[in-house]
């Protein structure tokens, strides 16, 4: 599954957002200030993806899709979470991030998108959960990037834009809360099986180490079962 798409012009915005007006909004702490000033070199707010913007439906939990290009300066391997995390808490909606950096002659291309929870009116702050993002990857030249895929609306967009970035694929009719909360269980299942082998290593007793192997293989088993694509 591709990551590098051709967004449609009529959902092109193109404006270039300065750092200070960022900050006029975030207030941000001078060590977040910092980040920005020695990270980031420019922020184009590059395509809005919704029902008015493109031929699909208004259905689902988010109206909206947001595309943001973000340039690092020149010597800058990686952008701090942070950075994103502050863009994030400005926007209601799901922000693609792309990033671009020069290694030598040659640009690369690295995409975060995160997991933000549907608008709720009540809500008194944006809700960003984890993020996921893809390696440093070759920018490609125009005439290889690919159409957008055909969805009802919004909310399945940004279904097939998490797709290539998660650890396991979304289950058939499953939702997006309910495949977060699927990786989340993946996590935490692969977080005690390292701790059983790291106690596997270090165990002595031959009783022990049979105890052990017995939890390892449960626990491998879950871990299986919640990669499984379809129940």
């Amino acid at each position: 599954m591709t990551l590098h798409y051709r967004f449609p012009e009529s959902t092109a915005l193109n404006r270039r957002l300065p750092k200070d007006a960022l900050y006029q909004r975030l207030n941000p702490s001078s060590a977040l200030r910092q980040l920005f000033i020695n990270q980031v070199q420019e922020i184009i707010w590059r395509n809005k993806l919704s029902a008015d913007t493109m031929n699909i439906g208004t259905g689902g939990d988010y109206s909206e899709l947001h595309v943001f290009d973000i340039e690092l300066k020149n010597g800058v391997a990686e952008l701090d979470e942070q950075v994103l995390r502050a863009i994030d808490s400005l926007i209601v909606f799901p922000v693609l991030h792309r990033l671009t950096r020069k290694v030598g002659h040659n640009e690369q291309v690295q995409y975060h998108l995160a997991h933000k929870a549907p608008t709720i009116e009540s809500a008194e702050k944006i809700q960003v959960g984890r993020y996921f993002s893809s390696g440093w990857l070759a920018q490609p030249e125009q005439q290889k990037l690919h159409d957008l895929p055909i969805v009802l609306n919004v909310t399945q967009l940004y279904r097939q834009l998490l797709q290539p970035l998660l650890p396991l694929q979304f289950r058939t009719d499953e939702s997006i809360d309910e495949c977060m909360n699927r990786v989340e269980e993946l996590n935490k299942q692969q977080r005690q099986i390292n701790k059983l082998q790291n106690q596997l290593l270090r165990e002595k007793q031959f009783n022990r180490k049979i105890e052990l192997n017995r939890e390892l293989s449960v626990l491998r088993q879950r871990l299986q079962m919640l990669k499984i694509t379809n129940e």
